[in-house]
């Protein structure tokens, strides 16, 4: 529980903002994927034969999608920490970052005092004040904080990035290879299929006027139907 509570305390640390973010992401995917395939696996319509293809496939589209996120995530995060640490240095040698660091204190002190989202006790406030300030100058425990505030800043905004790239535009074209690989799979045992194709995300016809009712988007999330049928024989999607 400690070891716990302590791994807690340090992702809560604002310079490490972003990497808990990341983590948070791949949980998700990876819970996400893992609930895919179990229901590929439990799915009472689809035969044991195709399960041994299907369970598979869905394990290696959920590990790429993770291990990819991941990978490209934790780069982001690096590359906008260095950015912040030269920014820190700029202000350093500018000789404005104990003049920004004072207006950070100022209207943490502020908000604290005025906002009511943001309220604080005036015990709380207190506190503050004799963190931040020392016989009425600014504290190194503020200039501290405000360096550590755009350190956060910045590896979260690593994290957005790995999200909007990873999950935006790479999972999207992993799960339209993947399925792509399953549909021909499940061609072979089945000829008909080739008449009702899947189409990817990124395919000019999606703008179609009347697209949505003749096609259906190919991802991990739907190839799963390709063994599943409605009472007359065809298609259930």
């Amino acid at each position: 529980m400690a070891n716990i509570l302590s791994s807690l305390a340090k992702a809560s640390d604002p310079k490490h903002a972003g990497v808990a973010l990341l983590a948070l992401n791949v949980f998700s995917t990876a819970l996400a994927a893992a609930t895919n395939t179990f229901a590929a696996a439990t799915d009472k319509n689809t035969s044991a034969e195709d399960k041994k293809f299907l369970v598979p496939a869905g394990i290696a589209t959920g590990v790429a999608n993770v291990g990819l996120y991941l990978a490209l995530t934790l780069k982001a995060i690096k590359g906008m920490e260095k950015v912040a640490n030269n920014v820190i240095k700029n202000m350093a040698l500018k000789g404005t970052l104990k003049e920004n660091a004072l207006n950070y204190a100022n209207n943490a002190i502020k908000k604290a005092e005025t906002k009511k989202l943001f309220k604080k006790s005036p015990e709380y406030i207190a506190d503050m004040k004799s963190y931040l300030f020392r016989n009425g100058k600014l504290s190194k425990n503020a200039v501290a904080e405000y360096k550590d505030n755009i350190k956060g800043c910045a590896s979260v905004a690593g994290a957005l990035i790995g999200v909007v790239v990873g999950y935006g535009v790479l999972s999207p074209i992993i799960r339209d290879v993947s399925a792509y690989f399953v549909q021909k799979h499940m061609e072979k045992k089945n000829p008909s299929y080739k008449d009702k194709p899947y189409r990817p995300y990124f395919d000019p016809s999606h703008f179609k006027i009347g697209y949505a009712h003749t096609k259906q988007p190919l991802n991990l999330n739907s190839y799963m139907a390709f063994t599943r049928k409605t009472p007359a024989g065809q298609l259930k999607v």
